[in-house]
């Protein structure tokens, strides 16, 4: 087998672990092989190269190979029959264009995923029903009320719920883009499923975000874990579906040309007692290498729908900046004894 004609597609499918195509125009997630970050890797299949979103580790094709099959470099070069030279980009404007290059798209694209329909059972929250209908919806207003949800944001997203079907005893949450629905989210309001969210198959949260129509147009963006607490955030505040920003993720508020404040629950964000907002600090990065003006915002305790309002955006306001020395000068605010004994 040569360089030219070697399918990495397929040799990901089946050499990486829980490697999987994670959009149709060749770009592949999975584990890195050499931090051992699960999904944190991404590689361009007709690019040939890749970036991992937590070590920073940009590897060519022969990098890419030696890793995953723990041989030496030189020993892939033969048998592909190439050069042993070096893949690594030559400065740091090279570097950050490679890893554009893996979520970014010409902005001719459609900025999010094409449009889905809600499920059949869809109720409309907004609007007041039938006195039957309304004394069924009672449940899935007062979760909506409990967790902080304003009457305004029910209405402009299209919240709604399913009584019937796949989707009952669930809260629906549209994602919406260019006022097409792009995505959805059913939440379980019961406590009976272990699973809390679920939605489409097939569909890629990871090419979405919540309310960036409406968040990109005010001064700063705040990114949120989940739907619920963005939607206690504020109005300027979009949701990732998770700790983990994907590129496309990352690509879109770059293009959204504001600053960017990473707002994670405080109980997900603590992952050790030496290092508990890893997580929005590998966020914040992403965005820092992208170009974008990143911040941290903290939260003592939950996610923004845990607290006041007032708590969430003062501590917004408050954020710090991110900048690649931020999280050694976290480290050295929390373990000032270990510093001090080196």
């Amino acid at each position: 087998m040569r360089v030219a004609t070697f399918d990495l597609a397929g040799y990901l499918g089946e050499h990486a672990p829980a490697a999987r195509a994670s959009d149709p125009a060749g770009e592949w997630c999975l584990s890195c092989p050499r931090c051992g970050g699960r999904e944190h890797l991404y590689v361009n299949v007709e690019k040939r190269c890749g970036h991992c979103f937590r070590c920073d580790w940009s590897p060519g094709l022969l990098d890419l190979l030696a890793e995953l099959e723990r041989r030496p470099r030189a020993e892939i070069a033969r048998r592909l029959g190439a050069r042993d030279e070096p893949t690594a980009p030559s400065n740091l404007a090279s570097l950050r264009e490679r890893i554009l290059a893996l979520g970014a798209r010409a902005s001719a694209t459609p900025p999010m995923a094409p449009s889905v329909p809600l499920p059949e059972a869809y109720i409309a929250l907004a609007p007041r029903h039938s006195v039957a209908t309304e004394r069924a919806l009672v449940p899935f207003r007062a979760y909506l009320a409990q967790r902080r949800i304003p009457q305004a944001a029910i209405a402009h997203h299209r919240i709604g719920c399913a009584l019937l079907g796949r989707y009952a005893g669930r809260v629906i949450l549209p994602v919406l883009a260019d006022s097409s629905v792009a995505a959805y989210q059913a939440r379980d309001i019961t406590g009976s499923s272990r699973i809390k969210y679920f939605g489409p198959e097939g569909q890629q949260l990871g090419r979405v975000l919540f309310n960036l129509d409406r968040a990109r147009e005010h001064e700063r963006i705040v990114v949120c874990e989940g739907i619920i607490s963005a939607l206690c955030a504020g109005p300027d505040a979009v949701a990732s579906f998770g700790k983990t920003l994907k590129p496309r993720q990352v690509a879109l508020l770059a293009e959204a040309g504001r600053p960017a404040v990473v707002l994670f629950d405080a109980a997900k964000v603590a992952t050790g007692a030496t290092d508990a907002h890893r997580e929005a600090e590998e966020a914040a990065a992403r965005l820092h290498r992208a170009g974008v003006q990143a911040f941290v915002a903290r939260l003592a305790q939950g996610d923004p729908a845990d607290n006041d309002a007032d708590v969430v955006r003062r501590a917004i306001d408050r954020a710090a900046p991110f900048d690649s020395l931020s999280g050694l000068r976290r480290r050295l605010l929390t373990q000032p004894d270990d510093w001090a004994g080196r």
